[in-house]
């Protein structure tokens, strides 16, 4: 009987262990700090993309609107520019030299003669010049011819400078040093004459022709 008493305290003893240990738990567990759930790194990646998205379109957006403006900018210019290139007088550097070289030729076929065949140079002279000037020129070979071949006149011309003076649209005016060298039965050695020519031109048809000479 003894025995059996012991066991049975030893049961009831046991048993309220058990239940000091459960309530303690339990204190335990309901004293924890609450612990919250942070999102993983593809939840907060997948929450800023469409932020990213967005500033990227409004960023997109800004570029394509400064991209038409420039091109607009662009094709404005561009079309003034060309329209002022190609309605404005050419006063290029090509427009210059082209008149320069016929202002040269002209004078050197002009101061050059030879009483033996004093029409050599006459037709290109004329097809060089304007009708106007081609015809004040026919009368001045006519006047010097006579006192050309009585006086067995032969010269040869250089042009050691020519520049353009002004070109403005159709019409220029060059400037030209000419070194001529005459000889004749009164100077039989020759003789060397600088002179300055002043050429106004007229562009006709393509070309440049030559509307007067003077010489100073």
């Amino acid at each position: 009987m003894a025995n059996d008493t012991i066991d049975a305290e030893d049961v009831d003893l046991d048993a309220e262990t058990a239940q000091t240990r459960v309530k303690r738990r339990g204190a335990a567990i309901r004293s924890a700090p609450t612990q919250r759930k942070r999102p993983s790194g593809t939840t907060a990646r997948a929450a800023v993309a469409p932020k990213k998205q967005v500033a990227a379109r409004a960023g997109g957006n800004r570029t394509v609107i400064v991209l038409a403006g420039l091109l607009a900018l662009f094709v404005a210019a561009t079309g003034f520019f060309g329209f002022h290139y190609f309605t404005a007088p050419d006063d290029s550097a090509a427009a210059r030299t082209q008149v320069a070289q016929v202002a040269s030729d002209y004078a050197v076929k002009l101061s050059s003669f030879d009483y033996r065949d004093l029409d050599k140079n006459r037709q290109a002279i004329t097809a060089m010049s304007t009708e106007d000037f081609g015809k004040k020129y026919d009368e001045m070979v006519k006047a010097l011819t006579e006192i050309v071949s009585n006086g067995k006149g032969v010269a040869t011309a250089e042009v050691t400078h020519a520049a353009v003076e002004s070109l403005d649209g159709d019409k220029a005016t060059a400037v030209l040093f000419v070194n001529q060298k005459a000889r004749n039965v009164v100077a039989p050695d020759g003789k060397s004459q600088p002179y300055r020519m002043v050429v106004k031109l007229q562009h006709h048809d393509g070309r440049w022709l030559v509307d007067d000479v003077q010489t100073v």
